[in-house]
């Protein structure tokens, strides 16, 4: 009890202040672990309010299990998700803006062009929804198969989608699928050129989607040759640019505060490359000091803040290189501001 107690203790204040800083449609990402997740939760609720919260992302951490693990292998952590102000609907005006995912390679492979449609590629949806014909009698009618003439009725328990009139227009303006030999149920016809530029966020963040703590790993080494640091479970920029993906727009400020290796500044400056974007960083991290028999500390690096900054000037300089000349007026530089001592008295 003493522990978590320190803990809330020590949290506490920093998630009222971030709440503060926070603009009216700002987001705040927290990650933790499932020993303090319920106990972060209830302290995010009364900080912020339960009303504005987003969700429990869960994000795969790991690729291989512990076999070594007492009871189950911890393969994940969790990412709670809390705005200033939540929308209640999408037609509010103030709160946070969630941004959409760009679509990929694979969303766009599933749709193909079956029948040849002048329209283009196109996807089958389910045309029915999960209402009763007793709750919605108005979604329960026969509609005519154009190629059997037999009429076709929906199932009791899951009536059409749509009402009589929109659905006798769609199947006019042929978006209804019959399949290929014309006995299949009826699905309807979604097109490419006809859906949303981008994809609605999910809550389950696999390695795949967000990298993982191997590849946080891997990116250390790729900067700091051996010199790895003090970091077991360093964060992925893969991660947070998924977060930055959906929250942030180009110009935005993005603070952190606990810094740690200074994935964030890392992961900012990489999306800044990518989208020319001129979002900012702020990194709070306390001079935590690096253990004397790692590789850290053999290299010089005292401090857990001052690997951080040394990777954000590594970083920096290779995203630019490897940018060419579209990295040319890309800004790569930062201040270093220390706290200085107290004058009170213990």
């Amino acid at each position: 009890g003493r522990f978590h107690s320190d803990w809330l203790t020590m949290l506490y204040p920093r998630l009222k202040l971030a709440r503060n800083l926070l603009r009216d449609d700002g987001v705040i990402f927290i990650s933790i672990d499932d020993h303090e997740q319920a106990n972060l939760k209830r302290m995010c609720d009364e900080v912020f309010g339960e009303v504005n919260f987003i969700a429990n992302i869960v994000w795969q951490k790991k690729q291989s299990p512990q076999n070594d693990a007492t009871y189950l292998s911890d393969m994940h952590d969790h990412i709670l998700v809390f705005a200033k102000y939540a929308k209640q609907t999408k037609n509010e005006t103030v709160g946070w803006n969630r941004k959409l995912l760009p679509r990929s390679e694979e969303h766009n492979d599933r749709y193909n062009n079956l029948d040849n449609d002048p329209r283009g590629n196109w996807a089958s949806i389910d045309c029915t929804c999960n209402k009763t014909s007793v709750e919605r009698p108005n979604l329960y009618y026969p509609i005519k198969n154009p190629v059997t003439g037999v009429d076709i009725w929906p199932n009791t328990q899951r009536v059409w989608r749509y009402e009589r009139e929109s659905m006798e227009t769609l199947l006019a303006e042929n978006r209804i699928y019959w399949g290929e030999t014309g006995n299949n149920f009826p699905r309807q016809k979604r097109f490419l050129s006809e859906v949303q530029d981008g994809v609605v966020p999910s809550t389950w963040w696999t390695r795949e989607f967000a990298s993982d703590n191997q590849a946080a790993r891997r990116e250390l080494r790729a900067i700091f040759d051996e010199e790895e640091g003090d970091f077991n479970t360093p964060k992925p920029t893969g991660l947070i640019k998924r977060m930055l993906q959906i929250s942030a727009e180009n110009d935005e400020i993005i603070l952190d505060f606990f810094s740690g290796s200074a994935t964030t500044a890392h992961a900012v400056l990489q999306f800044n490359a990518e989208d020319n974007g001129r979002r900012k960083f702020i990194m709070v991290q306390v001079p935590e000091g690096t253990q004397e028999q790692s590789e850290a500390y053999r290299a010089g690096y005292t401090t857990i803040a001052e690997i951080g900054k040394e990777r954000i000037r590594r970083a920096g300089k290779k995203i630019k290189e490897e940018a060419g000349l579209m990295g040319a007026n890309l800004d790569i530089g930062f201040r270093v501001l220390k706290v200085d001592t107290s004058i009170m008295k213990d």
